[in-house]
C-alpha cells in the first residue's frame, strides 16, 4: 500500500484552500515519504447528519462515511475539509476529529475551516494566518490518526479550544511526538 494522505472535499469549500493544503502537508510529510492527493470528487452534506439543535453538523457522523469510503478505496490515511460548523455531543464546537489508528494502514481525520477564518467572528481577514491554522489543524488530527495523542508540550499536537491555542503552537512536533510519530510511521 502506498503512503499517501486522501484530501477530501466535503460540502461547499473553495478548492484554493485544499490546494494550498495539499502543498504545506506535501512539504510537511516529505520526510516520511508520504504523499498528499486531492480527491476530485466531492462529498456532500447529508441533512441526517444536521443537529438542528446545535445548528451544526455531527463530527461523527461524517466521519463515519469517510471511514466507509476510505476503507472501500483501501487509503491510507484520509482527511476530511469542510467549511461549515461541526460539533459532537461531548463538545460544542470542533475544529476537527480523529480517531486512534485501529490498525497502522488506515486512518480517517476531518476538520472543519470554518471557525479557523477571522471573518467568522467578525474581524479583518488575514489569509496567511489562516491557512497555517488549516495547516496546524490538520497536522493535529493527521496526528492523532498516527497514534499520537494530546501534548503538553510547545506541539501542534497540543488541543485547540480557541483561536489563540491554534496561533500559539507551531506547526510541527514536539522531539517526544515526533519520535513517537517516527516509530509508527517506520513500523508500518
Amino acid at each position: 500500500m502506498k503512503k499517501i494522505i486522501y484530501l477530501q472535499k466535503i460540502g461547499d469549500i473553495d478548492p484554493g484552500i485544499l490546494i494550498v493544503l495539499k502543498k504545506d502537508l506535501k512539504w510537511f510529510f516529505k520526510k516520511y515519504n508520504i504523499k498528499v492527493v486531492i480527491l476530485p470528487d466531492q462529498f456532500s452534506v447529508l441533512a441526517s447528519e444536521y443537529d438542528s439543535e446545535e445548528r451544526k453538523y455531527d463530527a461523527i457522523q461524517v466521519k463515519k462515511r469517510l471511514i466507509t469510503h476510505g476503507k472501500n478505496k483501501n487509503y491510507y490515511r484520509i482527511l476530511g475539509v469542510m467549511n461549515i460548523d461541526i460539533s459532537t455531543k461531548a463538545s460544542k464546537f470542533l475544529y476537527g476529529v480523529a480517531d486512534l489508528p485501529k490498525n497502522k494502514s488506515f486512518g480517517v481525520a476531518l476538520i472543519s475551516v470554518i471557525r479557523l477564518r477571522d471573518e467568522f467572528y467578525g474581524w479583518t481577514e488575514n489569509t496567511a494566518q489562516f491557512e497555517q491554522r488549516v495547516l496546524k489543524e490538520a497536522i493535529h488530527e493527521l496526528g492523532h490518526t498516527f497514534g499520537l495523542k494530546h501534548c503538553e508540550n510547545l506541539c501542534v499536537m497540543r488541543s485547540s479550544n480557541s483561536l489563540v491555542d491554534t496561533d500559539q503552537k507551531p506547526p510541527k512536533f514536539c522531539e517526544k511526538c515526533a519520535n513517537r510519530i517516527d516509530i509508527f510511521i517506520d513500523s508500518f
